[in-house]
């Protein structure tokens, strides 16, 4: 019995940060393992490069620029990036950890999903790929292992390894993705962008209604080529009873042609939010009595989560371990970040042992106290900095006495200091300057009392500007006006203040000005309007486009069948073309879904001209395809055609097939020949074999036959005589 391979990185910490607990998943590039962020002291997921592609410089690239791009993708729905680092044999990357389970498992353990349960995580999906594809980003390998459900019900799209910008066309030659949800472009190694990650949600739709894939082959290629050349079943014929509208989104989701699907996750999103809202509480729980509600698929957890003081307890007990080492003295020693212990020579030494510190030109001394420890900077300490044996008397603690004495020998010190003069007495004033001196004292004076009306009372007086928002524009003048205050007025739009009411000021209420500076009232003209534009004849996606380029939104998106206009095209709006809306009101759609589906009349045993006027009145073509010999339909009647039944699109085409009637072969005469070789023969032509005997048939030989020349219908009766 051989012993279980153990890998050799769990338990490793990675630059002394990461430690490795578990392997949580292997791939072709990477070995995900769970781990603990030894700083932070939380669980984090650690991807980490094979080691023997750590050294080709191509693949680190890739990797870096898996980092770079998945880094940049910040929603709830995605799952983070928190760190990256390439050095010496190893590459690894720090992602969220979701403690939960991945799609693929959930399907295993559920079987497959009820509608409800199937749009709440197609829409979560969505919404995460919707800000890639919003940034440019197309994932290229959506498949149900990269989608993790946690255990606290969020969903969240994972590796974004093989994305890329969509501007660079990838395609299959650099990287075959995953075989089963691979979209046709893709496998035929044609360029892609975002409307290929939309295929593998349309078939990932499918397995999460069904419970399987649409496709199975025994090889890569074989799964590729019916993704190329096979059209995605129905989900509703797996599960009876399926709404139509979800086997529409399949089909609409991996239609062969990228241009008739939704061109991103939002339009998909968008899609998906109006089936949500229109299927009934029967059609979205369908089966839900063994499969559950969306509740239940949220899975249980396996581990507790920890709290703020749980991981505070942690780092505590870290650093203690850190601390195990103690010095000469007997004294405990921790490594702070940053520090190297210094040389065996120049321990004793105070420079040498601020500068292992990292402080350099400063001193860092430590005072223990009898209950706690103080850290003070030497420079900021009061008194001369001296040598290193000053320093150190600085450094010890002084008693309260000692500090009583040094405070009343500093006040005496100040009482002796304040008796010096500091300035010389000037000599007595002449008395001939006391007259100048006056004047300009008075001149002075005068000024004074001037700028002191000017700044007490007049123009100059501040003015505390009052609230004047939501009164009227004639009664906020007249008010500044009576207040000596000038005030100009500007019309700007707002959505709550009525026409002609002031919106605010600058500068603003409450603040003080002079009444000489006046101020500005801003004078509400009403809501900003905006014209509705015409989107009558539109793509769906181009009226979008135009609602958003009038400042107005989407509302309620309904479809219906139309002989006029074409599918995906606006059919009416509401409110119409012209109206004057605010800001961000919605407009709702009508969309063609295209012509009404039509029955196929049956036209067999009609002439061509008969079933040409049935199928033109049921609002369908018909088209000869031939015509071939029957032996149960008479000559010049219908007596094939393709579709038999269902139903088509208004203005499709049935092909039928004309009867010439049975086929007319030559009698052969086969008197005197054995009766098993005349009938292998005329069997072989088509005939049907009547034998009778004569005289009991003894020698087996055909005395005569009937007819006995010319021709017969294919299939008639031909009788011999034997004898």
């Amino acid at each position: 019995m051989t012993a279980p391979h153990i890998d050799p990185r769990i338990g490793t910490t990675l630059d002394d940060r990461y430690r490795l607990d578990a392997r949580i998943a292997d791939g072709g590039m990477a070995t995900v393992y769970r781990g603990i962020d030894v700083r932070l002291h939380r669980t984090v997921a650690v991807k980490v490069l094979h080691s023997h592609l750590s050294s080709d410089p191509g693949v680190l690239e890739r990797f870096a620029s898996e980092a770079i791009i998945a880094s940049g993708l910040t929603h709830d729905n995605i799952v983070g990036i928190l760190d990256h680092h390439a050095s010496g044999s190893t590459a690894y990357m720090v992602m969220e950890y979701v403690r939960g389970l991945n799609l693929r498992e959930s399907l295993a353990a559920r079987g497959r999903y009820t509608p409800r349960q199937a749009l709440v995580v197609l829409q979560a999906i969505c919404t995460g790929l919707s800000i890639a594809h919003d940034e440019g980003i197309v994932h290229r390998d959506m498949k149900p292992a990269n989608v993790l459900i946690s255990d606290e019900g969020s969903i969240k799209v994972a590796d974004f390894g093989l994305a890329r910008a969509s501007t660079a066309h990838t395609n299959a030659t650099n990287f075959f993705g995953t075989a089963a949800y691979i979209s046709p472009e893709l496998a035929k190694g044609e360029p892609s962008d975002e409307r290929s990650d939309i295929y593998a949600v349309g078939i990932i739709a499918y397995e999460l209604l069904t419970g399987h894939q649409p496709f199975s082959s025994e090889s890569v290629y074989g799964l590729a080529f019916k993704h190329i050349n096979d059209e995605v079943p129905a989900p509703s014929e797996l599960v009876p009873g399926l709404s139509s509208e979800l086997d529409e989104l399949v089909a609409y989701c991996t239609n062969k042609d990228p241009e008739d699907r939704p061109q991103n996750a939002a339009f998909l999103l968008s899609d998906l939010k109006q089936i949500h809202a229109s299927l009934t509480a029967e059609q979205l729980d369908l089966d839900s009595e063994t499969l559950g509600g969306v509740k239940d698929l949220i899975p249980t957890a396996v581990s507790p989560h920890t709290t703020v003081h749980d991981r505070l307890a942690l780092a505590q007990e870290y650093r203690d371990s850190m601390a195990a080492g103690r010095d000469d003295g007997g004294e405990a020693t921790m490594a702070l970040p940053g520090y190297e212990a210094p040389d065996s020579d120049s321990q004793g030494s105070n420079e040498d042992a601020t500068t292992a510190l990292g402080v350099p030109g400063q001193h860092t001394t430590l005072f223990a106290g009898p209950e706690h420890t103080q850290v003070f900077d030497g420079a900021r300490m009061p008194g001369p900095q001296t040598d290193p044996g000053v320093a150190a008397e600085m450094q010890r603690p002084i008693s309260a006495r000692q500090a009583k004495r040094s405070a009343k020998a500093a006040e005496v010190a100040w009482r002796k200091d304040a008796q010096i003069p500091t300035h010389q007495l000037t000599p007595r004033i002449p008395t001939q300057r006391k007259w100048l001196i006056g004047i300009v004292l008075v001149v002075v004076a005068g000024v004074v009392a001037a700028v002191s009306l000017f700044f007490g009372m007049g123009p100059g007086a501040p003015f505390d500007i009052p609230t004047l928002t939501k009164v009227s524009a004639s009664e906020a003048v007249q008010q500044l006006d009576e207040a000596g205050v000038h005030a100009a007025t500007q019309d700007v739009y707002d959505e709550k203040i009525e026409r002609g009411l002031v919106v605010g000021s600058e500068p603003v209420a409450g603040e003080t000005i002079r009444r000489f500076q006046g101020l500005e009232l801003f004078v509400s003209m009403g809501p900003e309007l905006f014209t509705v534009p015409n989107l009558s004849g539109r793509k769906q996606s181009d009226a979008e486009a135009d609602l958003k380029s009038a400042q107005l939104a989407v509302g309620n998106i309904k479809q219906k069948y139309s002989e006029e206009v074409a599918r995906g095209t606006v059919l009416t709006q509401d409110p119409v073309a012209g109206e004057e809306l605010r800001r961000g009101a919605k407009i709702a759609l009508t969309i063609s879904r295209g012509p009404a589906p039509v029955d196929v009349p049956e036209v067999l045993g009609k002439t061509p001209k008969e079933a040409e006027a049935i199928l033109k009145a049921a609002g369908l073509n018909g088209k000869s395809a031939g015509e071939e010999y029957s032996t149960s339909v008479a000559s010049g009647k219908v007596m094939s055609q393709k579709p038999s039944s269902g139903q088509l699109e208004r203005g499709s085409t049935v092909e039928y097939v004309v009867s010439r009637g049975p086929k007319m072969i030559e009698v052969p005469d086969l008197q005197g020949k054995q009766i098993s070789e005349a009938k292998a023969t005329l069997e072989g032509l088509g005939f049907d074999v009547k034998v009778e005997e004569f005289l009991g048939g003894f020698f087996g030989t055909v005395r005569s036959q009937s007819p006995s020349g010319g021709t017969a219908p294919e299939g008639s009766v031909i009788r011999l005589v034997v004898v």
